[in-house]
């Protein structure tokens, strides 16, 4: 279990410069970034039992640096571009955030970039998984998703089932990369 950062030194998933390690050589990247970022945004209830210990920003998509979740996928999306600029890159947008900007978000900064992604949440090319903040779908539907692919009791995180139901849809996704 990873220790909660010491106040004033929290930084968002995007900061640690992880991204830049990848090889050289690299053929395909795949991103899936979001949810831990969602549960650190301004008046966050940390609804999965996740700290939120330090904020960040959603920012708007034209930031540039990565203190805010749409300038740090700039900043990330720029550099994979740049630095590996024939590798296949594709984003997961995460189901599970606690509202649906961050999915949105997600969304608007791949077609930005030019990105393909998949969302989890379900659209007119997935189903939706648990955890899904899409306010298209019906919030009946939202719960069976959720009761049947929950770890149980309070624990909304995936089961095994959930997770080789959405492998088979990521799968068929990293084929169109």
């Amino acid at each position: 279990m990873a220790m909660p950062p010491v106040p004033g030194t929290f930084s968002n998933s995007f900061s640690n410069g992880i991204y830049k390690t990848i090889d050289e050589d690299v053929d395909y990247i795949t991103l899936y970034y979001g949810i831990n970022d969602s549960h650190h945004r301004p008046s966050s209830t940390g609804s999965d039992g996740e700290d939120q210990t330090g904020i960040i920003h959603l920012g708007t998509i034209d930031d540039t640096d990565n203190t805010t979740f749409y300038g740090a996928w700039n900043v990330v999306l720029e550099y994979l571009i740049a630095h590996h600029p024939y590798a296949h890159i594709g984003i997961l947008v995460s189901n599970g955030c606690e509202t649906d900007d961050y999915r949105l978000a997600t969304i608007e900064v791949a077609k930005k970039w030019g990105i393909p992604y998949i969302d989890l949440n379900g659209d007119e090319r997935t189903p939706m998984m648990h955890r899904s903040t899409n306010p298209a779908h019906c919030d009946r539907a939202k719960e069976l998703r959720m009761e049947a692919f929950k770890v149980g009791g309070r624990n909304s995180h995936p089961n095994i089932k959930a997770h080789l139901y959405e492998s088979w849809f990521i799968e068929d996704f990293l084929r169109t990369l």
